[in-house]
């Protein structure tokens, strides 16, 4: 099996390094879906947080690194558009992505945000137990 190569590779201010992967698929007739994917691992040694108390109950809910994975989706993309609508989409994930994942409050938030994320009740449905 070959090993996916990402499209771009941004190394952050922050020390952290965001790839951006093409997981595009042929989905009907001769129209595409168009997906990218911004991903980013982020490590607990990097958090700035002070409690670790926290950092251990991060550790042990989410794991070390935490996955940083956000996506945008074009759907229905003719043949001979997907090489435009690739570049605009990449353009765009990196507009939104770069600036976010750079700021330098950005690894304490996100690590939070996914603990308590993690930690919500699940509201009742079975399935998510």
């Amino acid at each position: 099996m070959s090993e996916i190569v990402p499209l771009a590779v941004h190394a952050l201010s922050n020390g952290l390094c965001l790839e951006i992967f093409d997981t595009s698929r042929h989905y009907y007739g001769g129209y595409w879906r168009l997906s990218l994917e911004a991903r980013c691992l982020v490590p607990l040694s990097s958090a700035g947080l002070n409690d670790q108390t926290l950092l251990g109950d991060i550790r042990r809910l989410l794991g070390d690194p935490v996955p940083f994975v956000r996506g945008i989706d074009q759907m229905a993309v003719p043949l001979e558009r997907v090489e435009q609508t690739r570049t605009e989409l990449l353009q765009r994930l990196e507009g939104q992505m770069i600036p976010l994942t750079s700021h330098p409050r950005f690894i304490d938030r996100f690590l939070t945000s996914e603990y308590r994320q993690r930690c919500k009740p699940n509201r009742g449905i079975p399935c998510l137990s």
